[in-house]
């Protein structure tokens, strides 16, 4: 069992019955430096008709055309409100190393739209990727979503929530509305996942970012002005069941802007639904302190999360 904290601890180690908890990784097993290709994107592709509906495309060294690699598509996060394609996920991008294509996508921030719209933005790039898939040497069975922070809600709400008409765009053209969105896989790193919990967690950030995502007045910094109801329609917990793909969740126990309650409710929701096979939790508390919080790329457990993609996209954790 792994400990980071009284409270923290007795809440994995009973989770730990019905859950599949990852173990605390031996030097060996953690990402380094030079584990992360130093390449950059293959090429730039418009997924949609906005400027910021773009990706780059990563290509692992010997790839070809006509090739069916496995994919991660990564959505970086930022508060909804910044950031780009460019802030890629060192763990992620680590995958080039195995063959896999990285695929990185920007969208539509919340000083432009207010949400759902980014979910549309997610939706509209994987279904862009699967139908081009043989274009882009990709294997369209073998498709996993990640993002970091904001941009693992929007995975999750995109990954989970493939029964919600609300998180497709009205305006998907038909070619792109006839291809599945699910992915075959998630991964969340650092994501809130219960976004009335994470106000009340107190990070100064939050009420701004979620003034600006939700459309309310945000005129005064630290003050909500959303409805409760509007912020618990960010809440992706309430989303998971048992018809959902294979989930990793990857969390920092000293993280101060996500709360590590924040993956204990996505990972107690799954054990309730006895999804015990199917959702990994990787509770990052050991390595260096600095990297035990929101971004914590270079403490997770490497050959866990390589041992997940390799299991779901071989559909062994169906």
């Amino acid at each position: 069992m792994r400990s980071f904290g009284r409270l923290i601890s007795g809440v994995v180690a009973a989770l730990t019955l019905t859950g599949c908890l990852v173990g605390n990784p031996t030097s060996s097993q953690r990402l380094t430096a030079r584990r992360v290709p130093a390449i950059a994107p293959a090429t730039t592709l418009a997924y949609g008709p906005d400027s910021q509906q773009v990706l780059d495309v990563y290509r692992p060294n010997g790839w070809q055309a006509g090739d069916s690699r496995p994919t991660v598509v990564f959505v970086h996060g930022g508060g909804w409100a910044s950031g780009g394609r460019a802030d890629l996920s060192p763990a992620v991008k680590s995958q080039l190393r195995r063959g896999w294509i990285v695929i990185s996508i920007d969208y539509r921030l919340s000083d432009r739209v207010d949400w759902p719209s980014p979910v549309h933005d997610v939706d509209r790039a994987v279904r862009y990727v699967r139908a081009n898939a043989g274009l882009m040497g990709i294997d369209p069975r073998r498709i996993v979503t990640a993002g970091h922070s904001a941009g693992a809600q929007l995975v999750l709400a995109q990954g989970l929530g493939q029964g919600e008409p609300a998180f497709v765009a009205p305006d998907l053209p038909a070619d792109l509305a006839a291809v599945s969105s699910r992915p075959d896989a998630i991964v969340d790193i650092s994501g809130p996942v219960d976004l009335p919990l994470w106000v009340d967690q107190k990070w100064n950030g939050a009420a701004h970012v979620l003034n600006l995502l939700l459309g309310c007045d945000n005129s005064v910094w630290g003050s909500l002005t959303c409805t409760d109801e509007q912020v618990a329609s960010l809440s992706v917990n309430r989303l998971l069941d048992a018809s959902d793909p294979p989930l990793h969740i990857v969390h920092g126990a000293n993280d101060d802007v996500v709360s590590p309650a924040q993956a204990l409710a996505l990972y107690g929701r799954a054990a309730e639904l006895g999804l015990s096979n199917r959702v990994w939790l990787d509770m990052v508390d050991t390595g260096r302190v600095d990297q035990r919080g929101h971004f914590n790329d270079y403490a997770l457990n490497l050959a866990s999360l390589e041992s997940f993609l390799d299991m779901a996209t071989s559909g062994l954790l169906a």
